[in-house]
C-alpha cells in the first residue's frame, strides 16, 4: 500500500485539474491520496464525489507565520464532519488572498512596470504566488518560476506581500478543533524556526519524506521518534516536470509508517 500526502490542484496553484489528478494518481499505482490545496477543502470535495479506486483523504495546506517566516501545515481529516467548523475561517483567508493578489498585481505595475491581466483571478478558488507566478508566465511577464520568484514575488522581494498572519499555533489549533492531524509540511524549507520549535507547539506528524531532501530523511525520522510523532510522505504536486516539487508518486508513504498514520487519522 502506498500514500502521496500533499498535492495541489486548479482548486489552489496546481497546473491540473482533480479528475487528470485522480488519473495520475492511479496510473502511478498509488492507493491513498489527499489534495492538500492552499485554505480550500474544494478539491478534497470533488475528489471524493468522483468514482475512483484511490483511497481518498480529506486534506488541506494551512498558511500561517511564525517569527516572520512562512510556515505550512498540512491537516487531515477521516470525515467531512470535521471539517464543518472550519469553513468560516477559510472563507475569510480565501478573501484575504484575493485582496492580497490585487495589491501584489499593483505592486508589479508600480515596482517593476509589469501589467498582469487580473481576469485570470476569478478563475481561482485559492489565490497564491503559484497562480500568480505561473500567470505571469502566460502573459510573457516573465519566463520561468525561478525568475518570478527571484525578481518579483520571492519573500524578500518589495512587491510580495504575505498571504497570512495567523500564527502557527492557531493554525495548528484549528486542526486540532475539528479533530483533525497537523503535520508540518516540508520542515527542510525552514530558514528562521527550527522544527523542532513547531513539532513543542503540538503537532502530530512530521513531513519527513519529500522530494529534494532524501538526503535529510532520516535526520527527520529521527526527530519525529524522539518527539514521539509520525511522519508522512509528500511530493507537494503543482506540475509535471516542476524542479522545485515533485510528481504525484515519486515518493510515498508505505509500510509501517502507512499503517502508523492511518492509524492515528481513524482514532482522531
Amino acid at each position: 500500500m502506498k500514500a502521496d500526502l500533499h498535492c495541489h490542484t486548479t482548486f489552489s496553484d496546481g497546473k491540473f485539474t482533480v479528475q487528470e489528478v485522480l488519473t495520475y494518481a492511479s496510473q502511478r499505482g498509488l492507493d491513498y491520496l489527499s489534495i492538500t490545496d492552499h485554505d480550500t477543502f474544494a478539491g478534497s470535495r470533488v475528489a471524493c464525489a468522483i468514482p475512483t479506486r484511490l483511497k481518498i483523504i480529506i486534506g488541506i495546506e494551512l498558511s500561517t507565520y511564525l517569527n516572520d517566516e512562512s510556515v505550512h501545515i498540512l491537516g487531515f481529516f477521516n470525515n467531512w464532519k470535521q471539517v464543518e467548523s472550519l469553513q468560516p475561517f477559510l472563507d475569510k483567508q480565501i478573501q484575504k488572498r484575493e485582496d492580497r493578489a490585487y495589491r501584489m498585481i499593483e505592486n508589479l505595475k508600480v515596482m517593476h512596470g509589469l501589467h498582469l491581466n487580473p481576469a485570470f483571478l476569478k478563475k481561482l478558488n485559492s489565490i497564491t504566488r503559484g497562480s500568480i507566478a505561473r500567470e505571469m508566465i502566460n502573459q510573457q511577464l516573465a519566463g520561468d518560476h525561478k525568475e518570478v520568484f527571484t525578481k518579483y514575488l520571492g519573500d524578500d522581494c518589495p512587491a510580495y506581500i504575505p498571504s497570512t498572519k495567523v500564527s502557527t499555533q492557531k493554525g495548528i489549533d484549528l486542526i486540532h478543533q475539528c479533530g483533525g492531524l497537523a503535520v508540518l509540511a516540508h520542515p527542510m524549507n525552514l530558514k528562521k524556526n527550527d522544527p523542532v520549535t513547531i513539532i513543542k507547539l503540538g503537532v502530530d506528524g512530521l513531513e519527513a519524506i519529500y522530494p529534494r531532501s532524501q538526503d535529510q530523511e532520516g535526520l527527520y525520522r529521527q526527530m519525529a521518534k524522539d518527539h514521539g510523532i509520525f511522519i508522512t510522505a509528500g511530493n507537494d504536486f503543482h506540475a509535471l516536470n516542476d524542479t522545485k516539487h515533485g510528481a504525484i508518486g515519486d515518493l510515498v508513504l508505505s509500510g509501517r509508517d502507512l499503517d502508523i498514520f492511518l492509524g492515528a487519522l481513524y482514532e482522531s
